[in-house]
């Protein structure tokens, strides 16, 4: 009953709920995007300063190893985030790699714990996101998968403009001494436009009612056909899991694919 209670509560005002757990790596460096655009299988280097993407890194099976998102942050400088679930073995993944290519000038550090966040989604998300800063969040200045370094309830803060509900969403991360105060700040807003804060049961509501997939599906059995995402595999580069993707058992039609509800 809380649950239902809670993904109503987002669709009809504001929900925020705590991201801190999620996996959170920087990467950096003149060949951090060429590093990117081999981890991921769709494409990383093309993205714009202050831009996001939302991407899929593969096993070298290719299979589906984890989903998440990448962030621009400066030409050289990038925030990559991953589930909390496979948060360690994407790190594994990582560094594995890195050490397989010492020929690109890139250093990646996991800075999980280094980086606190909640998310904010709903119709109101934007209303309460202004309420906490005196940054520009309109629709010019932070548009869907726009990322913005400013401050928010009084310290530096990462935005981005995120969605896996469907939903107006924002994700915003500070250093783990501001952490309560952003929380506190962020409740009473929430608050006043009509909301409250969300759980993982009720998260897990909204992406299914999107059709977005959650972490249950990436269980080490899938690929992207079967996740509906094809797509997401750019074929106009090398990257991890690509040579044996296309193998015969795993491009088979009879294959069972995720459907949206």
């Amino acid at each position: 009953a809380a649950s239902m209670r809670e993904a109503a509560m987002v669709r009809a005002t504001v929900g925020m709920t705590d991201i801190s757990t999620l996996g959170k790596f920087e990467v950096q460096g003149p060949d951090a995007a060429a590093f990117l655009d081999r981890i991921f299988s769709n494409r990383m280097a093309t993205l714009p300063v202050g831009r996001a993407r939302y991407g899929f890194l593969l096993r070298e099976d290719g299979i589906v190893l984890d989903d998440g998102t990448v962030w621009r942050l400066d030409e050289g400088r990038f925030l990559a985030t991953c589930t909390t679930a496979h948060a360690a073995t994407v790190a594994e993944h990582l560094a594995r790699w890195r050490f397989r290519w010492p020929e690109l000038d890139v250093t990646v550090d996991e800075t999980t714990e280094a980086w606190c966040g909640i998310a904010v989604a709903g119709p109101r998300s934007r209303a309460v996101l202004g309420a906490l800063t005196e940054a520009e969040v309109s629709d010019a200045a932070l548009p869907h998968l726009g990322v913005r370094e400013i401050e928010v309830a009084g310290a530096p803060a990462r935005v981005a403009r995120l969605s896996f509900s469907g939903e107006r969403a924002f994700e915003v991360m500070v250093r783990p001494e501001a952490a309560p105060a952003l929380w506190a700040a962020a409740l009473a807003a929430v608050r006043a436009e009509g909301g409250g804060p969300y759980g993982l049961e009720a998260l897990d509501i909204l992406r299914v009612e999107k059709g977005h997939v959650t972490g249950r599906e990436i269980d080490g059995r899938v690929t992207l056909g079967d996740l509906g995402m094809p797509g997401m595999a750019s074929r106009a580069k090398e990257h991890v899991g690509r040579a044996l993707m296309e193998r015969e058992g795993l491009v088979d039609p009879a294959r069972p694919s995720l459907v949206g509800l």
